[in-house]
């Protein structure tokens, strides 16, 4: 009696988890929905300057290597890529055109413009519970690997930084 009250316990535990958890449709809507907003919203005030570019870095966010055309960021124990390149003969869509010339078909490939900026969100699936996420502002993106019920919440913060890039020209 005590196994099938268990077993019942457990199986009801697992429906609601289940129940509760984002489907892959209500997450993609979400994440463009806020990558949206963020995109047409005024930038938030830099607070990190590397060479030739002022950003924003979010809290609890640190810097762990940088080269020409990357800055590796970790936040929590998850890495992010941004990718800078200022090609202003290729045009501000360059960079998304770069990302998006490979075979890979893309779950969410959508893009934005407004007065002149070009923004863009990308999600495709890499693994069984595992998404790539690009999100990017004209000559930067942003890359990293989520799980699906974290995609929303790290393509907010990845589209404000992305968003924030100042370049310096020096």
């Amino acid at each position: 009696m005590k196994k099938a009250l268990l077993l019942t316990a457990i199986l009801s535990l697992s429906a609601v988890i289940v129940a509760c958890s984002p489907s892959i449709e209500e997450e993609k809507k979400k994440t463009i929905d806020e990558v949206k907003e963020i995109f047409q919203d005024q930038p938030k005030n830099t607070n990190e300057e590397i060479d030739e570019l002022s950003f924003r870095l979010p809290f609890n966010t640190s810097i762990e290597e940088e080269d020409q055309h990357n800055i590796v960021l970790e936040k929590g124990n998850d890495p992010f890529v941004l990718f800078h390149h200022r090609n202003t003969e290729a045009g501000n869509e360059s960079v998304y055109h770069m990302t998006t010339a490979t075979e890979e078909s893309w779950l969410v490939n959508e893009t934005f413009t407004e007065d002149g900026r070009f923004g863009y969100v990308l999600v495709r699936q890499v693994e069984e519970e595992k998404y790539e996420l690009v999100t990017g502002a004209d000559y930067v993106k942003l890359t990293t690997v989520s799980s699906l019920g974290d995609l929303s919440k790290k393509a907010k913060w990845m589209m404000e930084t992305a968003r924030s890039v100042e370049w310096q020209d020096k």
